[in-house]
């Protein structure tokens, strides 16, 4: 793993901040909360920021979390090692140019806003800090038009007993009322699935938590993945056609997918945003799916923010976000965390096999937007693919980080013989390739591959401009198409930096982009 170049601009960064003292900043307001009693504390770190305990959350031994939300200017963050103390850590992204100081067991450093990072402290588990704005549009528990599961509907809170008929109706008075909002206090809620209807608001308050089950007769089964010989249910999902939807707040959707998957035989796709228009998610922890987590499916100006997605690095196929058959989507200010690729964008036909009970047509994809995202994957940081049965559009990848990955970044056109036309990478980031897929290890992938003998499509206008990478990875980059008649062309480089390098690179080969075939009109810019 090379981080030389990595290293030095952390260091410039760290040196120029280091020049003011910490004292003059003004601590943040930062709100904590509770730690949900299914899950554990982390047996490596605690955290306190701006003074203010956060709970470290354990996560399936590979990483621990800490979430809370802060306004205001610089704060603290102060993390104990439990164990030992810290003897070398990286902070991620380097961007940031965050400089830490070690004070006995603690690392110490001051936050300027609200931001989600990946720390590497000695040789322990990474610690996510996922540091939320404040919330903005908190309803209250109690009032006109508030739906309370617990005190109105008294859902069970300590997750012994199925809560879904309680949380549904609920829902169903939100939406007959109008604009009404489902307001879910502190507390776990077993669930089964739940049916997000027109014009309703539903508020997870930060220690909520939707659990999955994990039995299978708990629920309906809306597909079969072939590849993994699993039926798959669509968890929380929308009415087809269902509109003017917010789920919001602090709280938690846990996908329980180890156990659903292995136990269960059930896989699950937590939201499965359904032929809608005007759905809004924001701020939730999302984790542990046993499938694609989040799949904006047919629909239509979606927007997804300040939205964690906590996966496993033991369970395969458990993307985070596949945006798919859908238009003016926005996704924006998350971090990913997943075994398979956390921000995608696929088509499909009807009878593919995920697809047969989905509502409507196939449709062209379009207009889909991916910005200031952190991603951390076993597979690809960012991607189109690998389903391109029907075309896809005016993609845009912008101010994007990847903290770890197998590809950077890639258009991977595997099944389908659709058109990929107007890809944009923007300001992207690669700061480590410590894994491989297939036989990628590599900052950038962009090919056809012809999976399903059908001829594959066609790769035109991919834009790639302030590309940042610092670890290339030991693979070559590829740029390939199939035959002249599929081929990968109006292709731009603009201002694209390797590891080491003291200017952009003028040449394919100074990128490392060495593996070609079929490509045609390639133009490279240093600025």
């Amino acid at each position: 793993m090379r981080e030389t170049d990595h290293q030095q601009l952390s260091f410039r960064l760290c040196a120029l901040l280091c020049l003011l003292p910490f004292a003059v900043f003004s601590q943040a307001q930062v709100v904590s909360y509770p730690l949900p009693p299914i899950y554990r504390t982390s047996a490596h770190y605690t955290l306190k920021a701006g003074g203010t305990p956060v709970p470290v959350t354990a996560c399936n031994g590979k990483y621990d979390y800490a979430h809370f939300s802060m306004a205001g200017r610089e704060t603290e963050i102060r993390i104990t090692v439990l164990k030992g103390w810290p003897s070398r850590w990286r902070i991620s992204p380097a961007r940031t140019g965050i400089c830490a100081k070690r004070k006995g067991s603690d690392l110490v450093f001051n936050l300027p806003k609200d931001a989600y990072l990946i720390i590497k402290l000695n040789n322990l588990p990474e610690l996510v800090i996922a540091a939320d704005p404040l919330e903005k549009d908190v309803p209250p528990p109690a009032g006109s038009g508030i739906f309370n599961v617990a005190d109105r509907y008294h859902a069970d809170q300590t997750g012994k007993t199925l809560a879904t008929a309680a949380v549904q109706k609920a829902i169903d008075d939100a939406a007959a009322f109008r604009n009404g909002t489902v307001y879910v206090p502190p507390g776990v809620y077993k669930l089964g699935n739940l049916k997000l209807k027109s014009n309703t608001r539903v508020y997870l308050a930060g220690g909520a938590v939707f659990l999955f089950s994990g039995r299978r007769e708990d629920y309906t089964i809306h597909a079969r993945k072939k590849s993994q010989n699993r039926d798959l249910t669509w968890w929380i999902s929308t009415d087809s056609g269902a509109h003017d939807i917010k789920l919001f707040g602090r709280g938690t959707l846990d996908g329980n997918g180890k156990y659903a998957t292995e136990t269960g035989r059930v896989g699950n796709h937590i939201l499965a945003i359904m032929h809608g228009n005007r759905f809004v998610l924001d701020g939730l922890v999302i984790r542990e799916s046993g499938a694609w987590a989040v799949i904006p499916t047919r629909s239509k100006n979606i927007r997804l923010k300040n939205f964690k997605l906590f996966n496993r690095f033991d369970m395969g196929e458990n993307d985070g976000v596949d945006v798919m058959e859908s238009r003016n989507v926005r996704i924006e200010h998350a971090i990913g965390i997943a075994l398979d690729d956390p921000f995608s964008t696929k088509t499909w036909e009807q009878d593919t096999d995920l697809c047969r009970n989905w509502p409507g047509r196939p449709l062209p994809q379009r207009n889909i937007l991916f910005r200031d995202l952190l991603s951390w994957t076993y597979c690809y940081g960012y991607k189109i693919g690998q389903g391109v049965l029907q075309p896809q559009q005016d993609i845009t990848f912008k101010d994007c980080v990847v903290y770890d990955a197998a590809v950077g970044i890639g258009v991977h056109h595997k099944w389908g013989t659709q058109p990929v036309t107007g890809v944009r990478f923007r300001n992207i980031e690669v700061e480590r390739l410590s894994y491989q897929n297939d036989d990628h290890r590599t900052w950038g992938v962009f090919f056809m591959q012809n999976g399903d003998k059908k001829g594959s499509g066609p790769i035109a206008g991919l834009s790639l401009e302030n590309i940042r990478i610092y670890d290339a990875g030991r693979s070559p980059a590829k740029l390939k198409g199939l035959s002249q008649q599929r081929m990968v062309s109006r292709v731009r480089f603009r201002n694209v930096r390797m590891p080491a390098a003291a200017a952009a690179a003028k040449t394919l080969k100074e990128m490392n982009v060495t593996d070609t075939a079929f490509v045609t009109d390639i133009k490279i810019l240093t600025r």
